[in-house]
């Protein structure tokens, strides 16, 4: 089974790719691909990623991230945590040059998870951006 861009296709379709075109490519032996994607445990499974989707993907993120700092800049009490470092209040700023394509996750962490991990530091929403090239 071929998914691509979790859409069910041919292996046509997934040898037309050009590698150009393709960010990652997962191959799942029997039994072992995530339950989203194949209840059958006797089927080889190949998951793909494609630029094209990551393209919008980082974009939405970036959003979401200038969301995130306006709320700051409104007062909200949001801690910010980049590549595993804390961004203070005013490091934040610093945070809107990053790059669309430079981001590659951005989640929000629970309140109570967020204090078991950052201890005194952690704030009622916490946002974790992971970048594609990180710096330590």
């Amino acid at each position: 089974m071929v998914f691509i861009e979790d859409v069910r296709q041919s292996y046509k379709q997934y040898e037309s790719l050009s590698d150009s075109d393709v960010i990652s490519c997962k191959v799942y032996p029997p039994g072992m691909a995530p339950d989203f994607y194949c209840k059958n445990t006797d089927s080889i499974v190949i998951v793909v990623k494609t630029k094209k989707v990551e393209k919008s993907l980082q974009q939405e993120r970036h959003k979401l991230l200038n969301l995130m700092l306006d709320s700051v800049d409104n007062g909200a009490n949001i801690l910010i945590v980049v590549d595993g470092i804390l961004y203070g209040s005013g490091e934040q700023m610093e945070l809107r040059n990053l790059p669309p394509d430079t981001i590659s996750s951005v989640d929000t962490l629970p309140f109570l998870t967020s204090k078991y991990i950052y201890g005194k530091s952690a704030r009622p929403i916490t946002m974790v951006v992971n970048t594609y090239g990180l710096k330590y």
